[in-house]
């Protein structure tokens, strides 16, 4: 069976450069599928590669790279509007080269997914964040459009770029109302994003598959208790809005002005975030904030591995796979309850769930674990005993290619 992907990363075609804590898992599942006897695997991608394909191994590679130089970029930048077509009738292209029985989308932020409008080959989106609920929940509470003017107002590039951001997103959220309405195949891995498919595209086959999560984790010892006086927080998120950063200064100045509280607090994916300190006047430094910037998996095994509670603060999420990481090394896991987050998180037996936009109670719920260690590390175990089930990546193999092999039936 021939399977061509559509991603948004190059997996294992070149290692990106980007650390970014998120990125990894397409990779993982590649090295799952590509030692698959009966499938002949395709990925196709944006790149600065010049070439139409690459065979490398068992795995046809397609870069594309119809955005190469300074002219086509910028033409992109500022009319990026009329660009879906062009890049349409690119992956048509590919698709008539490499012939797949199965194409395989993975997201639906970009135009892939328009592709399910165009061929009569079965097309399944694999559900991973999903842009309208993103847009929905953009501005954390007590932000919006104008403090992102008002803190431009005398950089004029920046606010320009900031703002054609935000168009670019609304674009892109417009655009995957189409794809998701269109598309009739999906898979997914909470009952969130199925809840938001039965909204779109109700008369749509629903695909239960779990994702591979990135070696490191595998393979790391598990969690221990550790007995020390300062208490450990650690955060993988992102420097947007939405992902919570403004809820760990409320919660870091809660802990340190209320309580007696020896902590610090960890953040790998941002390096600095002075949007907000200056919105709510909290100093990272003042609260015991470290901010570590995007690092390598390495590092984030080692850093949860040291850690003593991992904390979730985002307002919208599926199922982040710093979520997961966490949980399979068996450190005790709070966690906002958004999205799809209760598929994952099983309040008080595999973690621990607050509200989104409730410092008191994450501040409460942290001192609470503080004070009662043995059990949240029992919640930590039961946590790990579930990822481990829920990432087996020769389940997750076989799920894959049952999928696959339904697929294939329906384009006979």
């Amino acid at each position: 069976m021939k399977v061509l992907w559509f991603t948004s990363t190059p997996s294992l075609y070149s290692k990106s450069k980007s650390l970014y804590n998120g990125c990894g898992w397409i990779e993982s599942l590649e090295l799952v599928i590509s030692n698959t006897k009966d499938i002949e695997l395709a990925i196709c991608f944006f790149h600065t590669d010049d070439c139409f394909k690459s065979k490398q191994g068992e795995t046809t590679y397609y870069p594309i790279s119809i955005y190469n130089g300074i002219i086509k970029k910028i033409a992109h930048y500022f009319f990026y509007k009329n660009y879906d077509k062009i890049e349409v009738a690119y992956y048509m292209k590919v698709i008539r080269d490499f012939n797949p029985d199965v194409i395989h989308v993975f997201g639906s932020e970009k135009s892939f997914g328009l592709i399910s409008t165009c061929t009569n080959i079965p097309v399944v989106i694999h559900l991973q964040g999903i842009l309208n609920t993103v847009l929905n929940a953009y501005y954390a509470p007590g932000s919006n459009k104008y403090d992102i003017i008002r803190r431009n107002f005398l950089k004029p590039f920046r606010l320009i770029h900031t703002l054609s951001v935000l168009s670019f997103l609304t674009h892109n959220t417009n655009r995957e109302s189409i794809i998701l309405t269109n598309c009739n195949y999906f898979i997914g891995r909470t009952s969130w994003d199925r809840g938001i498919i039965s909204l779109y595209s109700p008369n749509s086959k629903y695909f239960y598959c779990s994702e591979a999560l990135r070696e490191i984790f595998y393979t790391t010892e598990p969690w221990k208790r550790k007995n020390r006086s300062k208490t450990i927080l650690l955060s993988t998120i992102s420097k947007t809005t939405y992902k919570g950063f403004d809820l760990i200064l409320k919660t870091a100045k809660l802990l340190t002005e209320l309580t007696e509280l020896n902590f610090e607090w960890i953040i790998f994916g941002v390096d600095k975030f002075p949007e907000w300190e200056e919105k709510l006047g909290i100093e990272v430094e003042s609260v015991n904030l470290i901010l570590g910037g995007i690092t390598d998996s390495n590092t984030l095994a080692r850093n949860i591995q040291e850690s003593d509670i991992f904390v979730h603060p985002s307002y919208i999420d599926n199922s982040p796979n710093s979520i997961c990481e966490a949980q399979i090394l068996g450190i005790p896991v709070i966690s906002t309850n958004v999205g799809g987050i209760a598929s994952l998180i099983e309040d008080n037996k595999t973690g621990y769930l607050i509200p989104a936009n409730d410092p008191f109670s994450l501040a409460a719920k942290i001192i609470e674990l503080k004070n009662n260690m043995d059990s949240a590390a029992e919640i930590g175990m039961n946590a790990r005993e579930a990822a481990l089930v829920r990432h087996d990546r020769e389940t997750i193999k076989k799920d894959l290619n049952n999928i696959y092999n339904e697929l294939y039936k329906c384009k006979i």
